[in-house]
């Protein structure tokens, strides 16, 4: 944060801070758009992408963000399918991204497949690699070299990765975070979550006890240095189990409406993996580690 915007951001974070802390209120935060259903890959696992259902359009896609905007969210993403490949008429993701900090979002992020490039101003661009090759193509194809170059290529200044542990992938995540601290490669950490069953139980499914293992690796991961964007209390949360689902601070649109959380039916709440709402429900708590970890990704 720099300049104006910043001093408006800690204007705002500071009351933000001390009515949810202290006076336990739950206000809105976190605005997320899925732009559209289009991808240009199937990833195991994945139901959303390419379904036939049409994208948001410019007019559809402002309103959305202005309201937003007037009930007090100010951080906002944009998500898919895959976002990059969004269009009405001439306009592209980069002018949705501009629009969103007109409209007064303080941070813009970007979640992406990485396969057509980095090519965004957002604050911050979220690229799903589930592995090393080997392990990645069990979950997204034959696109790791592609979508590494695209990385390592410097399209974006600020880079973070997440990784999908499925029982395909969990094997890999040690490997994958010692090749990514021990080659160099830009990002600023890696972000794991637990392959949730969105559209039923599969056989990428994780349940409570096979994470927790798996969730104690994370956490020596964390003591040995390596880079692991998940906090430690947010991770002992998903081990847990103990954390708010439904999540008020959050929430996502798409062409069909706005839900609070996520997009998926309140029967999987119990058995999510997505790690960023333990990581939001640790900092409600205010954390420390969580605390830290947030201040990373701004």
């Amino acid at each position: 944060m720099k300049g104006r915007s910043g001093l408006k951001a800690l204007g705002f974070y500071v009351p933000y801070v001390w009515r949810f802390a202290v006076l336990g209120r739950r206000e809105p935060l976190i605005y997320g758009v899925a732009l559209t259903d289009r991808c240009n890959l199937a990833c195991r696992g994945c139901e959303v992408a390419n379904t036939g259902r049409r994208s948001m359009n410019w007019e559809e896609l402002v309103v959305a963000m202005q309201g937003a905007h007037r009930r007090g969210y100010r951080e906002l993403y944009f998500s898919g399918g895959e976002p990059m490949l969004w269009r009405d008429g001439g306009r592209r993701l980069e002018d949705a991204v501009a629009a969103a900090r007109r409209i007064g979002f303080f941070h813009v992020h970007v979640y992406t497949n990485g396969t057509v490039g980095l090519d965004t101003s957002a604050d911050l661009v979220w690229v799903s690699m589930d592995g090393l090759p080997g392990t990645f193509e069990l979950r997204r194809g034959d696109h790791f070299a592609q979508v590494e170059q695209a990385v390592r290529r410097g399209g974006h200044p600020k880079v973070a990765v997440i990784y999908v542990i499925d029982r395909n992938t969990a094997d890999g995540f040690e490997p994958f975070l010692r090749w990514v601290r021990e080659s160099r490669f830009p990002v600023i950490g890696v972000m794991f979550y637990f392959h949730t069953p969105y559209y039923g139980y599969d056989e990428l499914y994780l349940d409570a006890d096979e994470r927790a293992p798996l969730i104690d690796r994370l956490l020596d991961c964390i003591r040995r240095g390596l880079p692991v964007l998940n906090s430690r209390a947010g991770l002992r949360a998903l081990r847990s189990g103990d954390w708010p689902r439904r999540l008020p601070l959050a929430s996502v649109v798409d062409v069909d409406g706005e839900s609070v959380c996520c997009r998926a039916s309140d029967e999987v709440c119990k058995d999510c993996g997505y790690a960023a709402c333990t990581e939001l429900a640790e900092l409600q708590r205010l954390r420390p580690s969580a605390v830290r970890g947030i201040l990373r990704y701004w």
